[in-house]
């Protein structure tokens, strides 16, 4: 609010201009301050802003890094804008710099402000537009009016604006919020409105830095923990275990993650000297223990934890193992680059449950497990949770893409070579990927690709649980466990002789089934939301939020490529957002046209128990006809027909002769199309090049020298 009336202040301006004279009667202390920086700054005063153009590009950068306060204030803005709706005023938002992010209000004072350009991606530094309310409450770190003649330029003059700015947890400005509108309508109370909601703003930042903060202490404090190299236990009052970490499980002969929540003499099965602390707070230091379930000897110290009040809450404890040091065993050189747990499988539809309770059921035993799914459902993710919630999860987990491999390569992948086994071999031979998982478990993934030669040795090593690298007839004794995965209908190949039936029942002791995405679209909401949460950390970007019609596009389509697709789609979508706090269904990059809906199976069974040895696995119900991949399937349904309308043709299942001569059709058309390039014509149809050799040797593709 001016003190003075405008026309003596408008003087009082146009003599600082022409005089360099300033009456400390008219103009404010800060004010003349504020002249005096522009005047340095060599800012005009008279000039106009008509040809000047919003910096678009770095609007739409520092949306992006300032996301979080943008998506605090945002519900400041809006309260202040119904506050100021009617008035011919409007809220700003700006970054540090005086760089306007978001402007919101009255539709009547837009015009006017546009012309002297206060709108997003406009610069409202004292640098750049003289004295303002936004550039020099930044530069004075404080709250700042500044009305009609008080702004340096005249064509700003019109305005009177109210600033105050946002500091963030360390004292420094992170942004500033701004009321300006026709001088003639000011409002004594509009400063206080605005320091009230930066005071809001700035209480809101600093608890979610806190939670940012203890949630990175938490993450911390579990590393540690799992990194010691001593055993580690604590119980509460009631002998409860509250935390194990991996070694206390080596040791215990425990699932850590299993442990927990179960009374400490149930998991030492024994007299626990840990539980005399917390009955009558006598600590002990460095003795020895004898474990009851392992037969261990151990060495531990316990401590009591006691609240304010010096009244024992729980009790602690450290132990390590006695006898002869054990010799250090070389860390492998490859393993999983991620490490997932069951929490981490989105889910909650009862086939999903169903498969994580099999998982759940296969992470307490050391039997070989058989994960089936269609491409893209989270095969690799579903194994990697077994092997993380097992007695191994401390020893390697290594993932192995079977149909990936060239079949040369895969045997000395997996069971490596000796010294001149042959030309261009590493001297001193190399360990394979079984050595390297001695301890832990080993993935191979889309197992039905393997080759019947490599199918007769990976039996081998499941019976005899021993490797020979090529060129050596050592025996080398490896601890491993294996599970595979596939997306086919190993039954089938079984019976059609593509796969060894001695093998089968090896590897499906457990069977999990994923079901595909279509299948659970009820998952697919909460689904959505961890992927984007999982991408904006890896785009390094903040997590946006997903509307109801975006959920509702991604529920209606039917996902032939599971989780994958929607990852990559989803992935495609916040890119496209450009940096906007809200993924919308026109971000998305979805087919219009999509495959005809497919009926819902019946609810899948509930998990059974673990079978005892010898009885037969339980099996998981098979498709009716052949699983084919998703791209050459629909080449089979184009090679069928279309409808006469343009719409796909949906013909009733063809018996299993006119199937096999389409497919042959389609995979002919392909090779001629590719003119016989092997890699191309895999790729056209989506399928790994040993399925393509396969199928074009069932089918007498293969030219005459190479059959």
């Amino acid at each position: 609010m001016l003190a003075h009336p405008p026309d003596l202040g408008r003087k009082a301006w146009e003599q600082y201009l022409e005089k360099d004279e300033l009456d400390p009667r008219l103009v404010r202390d800060m004010v003349a301050s504020s002249w005096q920086r522009c005047r340095l700054l060599n800012v005009n005063p008279l000039v106009s802003s008509g040809g000047e153009v919003e910096q678009l590009r770095l609007l739409e950068q520092r949306r992006s890094e300032k996301e979080q306060l943008i998506r605090v204030a945002r519900p400041f803005l809006r309260d202040l804008s119904y506050f100021v709706s009617g008035t011919d005023f409007q809220v700003i938002l700006t970054d540090e710099n005086g760089l306007l992010l978001e402007v919101a209000g009255d539709a009547r004072i837009v015009d006017r402000t546009r012309r002297v350009h206060l709108c997003p991606g406009a610069d409202w530094s004292e640098a750049s537009r003289g004295t303002n309310a936004i550039g020099t409450a930044i530069v004075e770190k404080a709250p700042v009016e500044i009305s009609a003649w008080e702004h340096f330029r005249a064509e700003n003059q019109f305005l009177t604006c109210s600033a105050a700015p946002i500091f963030d947890s360390l004292g420094k400005i992170t942004g500033l919020i701004d009321v300006s509108g026709d001088f003639r309508q000011a409002n004594p109370h509009t400063m206080g409105m605005v320091v009230s909601a930066v005071r809001a703003i700035e209480s809101q930042l600093r608890l979610e830095d806190a939670a940012n903060r203890l949630y990175a202490a938490s993450r911390y404090s579990n590393a540690l923990l799992h990194g010691i190299t001593d055993g580690f236990v604590a119980i509460d009052a009631a002998g409860i275990v509250t935390e194990i970490n991996l070694r206390g499980g080596e040791i215990f002969g425990v699932n850590p993650a299993l442990a927990k929540g179960f009374p400490m003499e149930k998991v030492f099965q024994n007299d626990a000297p840990l539980l005399q602390v917390i009955k009558n707070g006598k600590e002990y230091e460095n003795l020895e223990i004898l474990v009851g379930k392992t037969g261990k000897r151990i060495r531990s110290s316990g401590s009591a934890l006691r609240n304010e009040s010096g009244a024992i809450v729980g009790a602690v404890a450290f132990f390590r193992e006695t006898g002869p040091s054990q010799p250090v065993r070389r860390a492998p050189a490859v393993f999983c680059s991620h490490r997932y747990e069951f929490d981490d499988i989105v889910g909650d539809s009862p086939a999903m449950r169903v498969a994580r309770d099999w998982a759940a059921l296969a992470s307490t035993c050391a039997s070989t497990v058989l994960i089936l799914g269609e491409s893209g459902t989270g095969k690799e993710v579903f194994a990697n949770a077994i092997h993380n919630a097992s007695a191994r999860s401390r020893g390697p987990f290594l993932a192995i893409n079977c149909a990936a491999m060239p079949e040369g390569l895969i045997e000395s992948e997996l069971f490596g070579y000796s010294d001149g086994s042959f030309t261009g071999a590493r001297k001193g031979g190399q360990a394979g990927k079984f050595e390297m998982a001695n301890g832990g478990t080993v993935f191979l993934d889309e197992i039905g690709e393997m080759s019947p030669g490599m199918q007769a040795k990976l039996l081998r090593v499941l019976q005899e649980r021993t490797v020979s690298r090529i060129g050596s007839s050592l025996e080398i004794p490896v601890d491993i466990r294996i599970i595979a995965a596939t997306h086919c209908d190993l039954s089938s190949d079984v019976a059609a002789g593509r796969f060894r039936e001695d093998l089968y029942y090896r590897l499906a002791v457990l069977e999990v089934k994923i079901p595909p995405l279509r299948e659970r679209r009820q998952d697919i909401p909460r689904l959505a939301r961890a992927l984007i949460a999982k991408l904006s950390a890896r785009l390094e970007r903040p997590p946006v939020e997903i509307d109801a019609s975006c959920l509702q596009r991604l529920a209606a389509y039917s996902w032939p490529g599971n989780v994958r697709q929607m990852e990559n789609l989803l992935e495609r979508a916040l890119i496209r957002s450009r940096g906007g706090a809200t993924l919308t269904a026109e971000n998305l990059d979805l087919p219009e046209l999509d495959l005809p809906e497919l009926e819902l199976p019946a609810p899948a069974p509930a998990a059974p128990e673990l079978t005892a040895p010898g009885s037969p696995a339980p099996q998981l119900p098979l498709p009716e006809r052949p699983v084919l991949e998703p791209p050459l399937e629909g080449a089979l349904r184009n090679a069928a027909g279309s409808s006469s309308t343009g719409q796909p043709a949906v013909p009733p299942p063809p018996a299993a002769s006119s199937l096999r001569e389409i497919e042959k059709q389609a995979i002919a058309e392909a090779l001629n199309a590719c003119r016989g390039n092997i890699r191309q014509t895999a790729a056209r149809l989506g399928i790994a090049r040993n399925t393509l050799y396969r199928k074009m040797q069932d089918y007498g593709l293969l030219p005459a020298e190479n059959r």
